[in-house]
C-alpha cells in the first residue's frame, strides 16, 4: 500500500545537509544551534567550542596516558641508572640529590640533607661539652 512518498522531493534531504553549507548561507541565523555547529569568524578558528559536551572520560584517559609516560620515564632513569653503577661509572648528580634528600637552592647551593644533620650533631656535642 505504501509506495514511498506522494510527491517527489518532499521529506527528504536529510543527507544532503552540511553545516558547512550553513555557514555561507545568508539565513544561517535561522538555524538552531547556527552559532556553535557553524562557526564563522576569526575568534571560532581553532577553538574548542563543544568543549561543554566533552567527555570527562577523555580527559582521565589523557591524563592517565601522561601519567603513564610520566612513570616510564622514570623506570627508564632508575634502569639507566643502575645500569651505570654496574658498569662502575659514578652515579648521577640528580640522583644523588633525589636518594640523598639533598635539594639545592637559587644558586646551585645544597639545602638539607646529610650535611647539614652532620653540622647539627656536631653543635650538639660542643653544647653538651660546655655544660658539662
Amino acid at each position: 500500500m505504501y509506495d514511498g512518498p506522494v510527491r517527489g522531493g518532499n521529506r527528504g534531504g536529510a543527507g544532503d545537509f552540511k553545516w558547512s553549507a550553513v555557514v555561507e548561507d545568508k539565513d544561517r541565523e535561522n538555524y538552531l544551534g547556527h552559532s556553535v555547529n557553524a562557526p564563522q569568524g576569526r575568534w571560532q578558528k581553532n577553538k574548542d567550542i563543544h568543549w561543554y559536551a566533552r567527555d570527562k572520560a577523555d580527559l582521565d584517559a589523557d591524563a592517565a596516558a601522561q601519567e603513564k609516560r610520566a612513570e616510564m620515564k622514570r623506570l627508564k632513569e632508575a634502569e639507566e641508572e643502575a645500569l651505570s653503577i654496574a658498569l662502575g661509572f659514578a652515579p648521577n648528580k640528580k640522583a644523588e640529590a633525589e636518594d640523598g634528600g639533598v635539594g639545592t637552592g637559587a644558586n646551585g647551593v645544597a639545602v638539607g640533607g646529610r650535611r647539614d644533620e652532620e653540622i647539627e650533631r656536631l653543635e650538639k656535642e660542643e653544647k653538651q661539652k660546655e655544660k658539662a
